[in-house]
């Protein structure tokens, strides 16, 4: 049988996906983590200033909201194409999951620089 969605088991699953499935969101989610590291700065800086300047200057913010929401719709789009790997009754446990890892290299900077002891 070939088509669309001949390959999905029950509940929209890929079939034999499993394990896979969730090797893949690891995988996907902490590059996702690295490459959202710039959007995630961009952002800081750009909320940093803003009382310092006393509003939002117009090129950080042509600059910082499209880079920022784009990213958040990449996460959201990548991650929906990976929720269909994982089973239905782990829904919830996947998107936690997703989102722990992507913000794991953003968590890791402040973690990495109190070790070392540049703080």
């Amino acid at each position: 049988m070939s088509g669309v969605g001949a390959d999905l088991g029950v509940g929209g699953q890929v079939a034999g996906a499993g394990r896979c499935g969730w090797t893949m969101t690891v995988v996907a989610n902490l590059c996702l983590g690295v490459i959202g590291l710039l959007p995630f700065f961009l952002l800081s800086v750009y909320v940093s200033n803003l009382d310092r300047t006393g509003g939002a200057p117009l090129g950080w913010t042509l600059v910082v909201v499209p880079l920022t929401v784009g990213f958040g719709a990449l996460w959201f789009l990548v991650n929906r194409g990976l929720r269909s790997l994982t089973a239905p009754a782990h829904a919830r446990s996947h998107w936690w999951l997703a989102a722990l890892l992507t913000s794991a290299p953003t968590l890791s900077l402040p973690v990495g620089a109190l070790v070392s002891g540049a703080f």
